[in-house]
């Protein structure tokens, strides 16, 4: 099976109001010509869960592929238009809301043909990359000089930071295992960094700070101790690959437009960013 792989398509940013639409076209051609058989997503198709939803469905429409996908960090924020929802909507109300898409393995595990299991969530970060100068509190602020990680007012938790990652990584945990006991072969997908090697290196001092908000080396270690073959991840708007143990790491997300080689080349960009995965 080939798998094709994409993140961070931040359709709304990138697109306006006709992002869903537009950004789904021009996945649906870069899928045709690498001949993709299934799409896998790894979160931040949009600023509020409705959009994220909408561009979800355009893609399965579009492409007539079955589409997995874990939301991300901007999937949850309930940004647009001065938070359509009200200011009760929050992160665990989005979440739950995503679920309503078929293939989000927030859901639970998909099973693909070959002996293979995908399973997947979005993580979050415990703030394990960041520079150690930093204490807990300061990553608490989410706040260097006057930049804000708008995590801090756009996806609001019931409960400390480290405490939603290891929610995320709790549950992942339980699901590999449970794969692993009847003898599947792994694919893992979170939205956050799982690998310190993926973060941004070397950090000037804003990133010695916002390293901190990528994500967790735990779940990497997860991954490599349950044998997972292959990890995707978003987040970071990098496209590498990497190998640790027997696990493959790839990331492959299309970012903002001011990071593309042409930002007038959307179509052209999507081609760029879709890895293909054959397993």
């Amino acid at each position: 099976m080939r798998i094709g792989v994409i993140s961070d398509l931040h359709v709304d940013l990138n697109g306006g109001a006709a992002g869903p639409e537009t950004f789904s076209r021009h996945l649906a051609s870069a899928a045709r010509r690498h001949g993709a058989e299934l799409l896998l997503i790894a979160g931040d198709l949009a600023d509020r869960y409705d959009v994220t939803l909408h561009a979800l469905e355009e893609i399965q429409a579009q492409t007539g592929l079955r589409v997995l996908f874990v939301p991300g960090n901007h999937d949850l924020w309930n940004e647009a238009a001065g938070r359509p929802f009200g200011d009760a909507w929050g992160a665990w109300d989005s979440l739950e809301a995503l679920e309503t898409f078929p293939g989000n393995l927030g859901r639970g595990p998909a099973e693909l043909p070959g002996g293979w299991t995908v399973v997947g969530a979005m993580g979050w970060y415990d703030y394990a990359f960041g520079h150690p100068r930093f204490s807990i509190e300061d990553f608490d602020r989410m706040r260097f000089g006057d930049r804000l990680w708008q995590d801090k007012v756009n996806a609001r938790w019931d409960r400390p930071t480290r405490e939603v990652h290891r929610f995320f990584l709790e549950n992942l945990e339980r699901q590999l295992a449970a794969a692993v006991k009847r003898g599947r072969r792994l694919l893992l997908v979170t939205h956050v960094v799982p690998h310190e090697a993926f973060t941004v290196r070397p950090p000037d001092r804003l990133w010695e700070y916002l390293n901190a908000f990528l994500g967790s080396p735990q779940y990497g270690e997860l991954a490599v101790r349950h044998g997972v073959e292959v990890a995707v991840f978003g987040h970071v708007h990098f496209r590498r690959q990497s190998r640790v143990g027997r696990t493959r790491f790839v990331t492959s997300c299309l970012g903002y437009s001011h990071e593309w080689l042409d930002p007038a080349d959307a179509a052209g960009e999507v081609e760029r960013s879709l890895a293909v995965l054959e397993v």
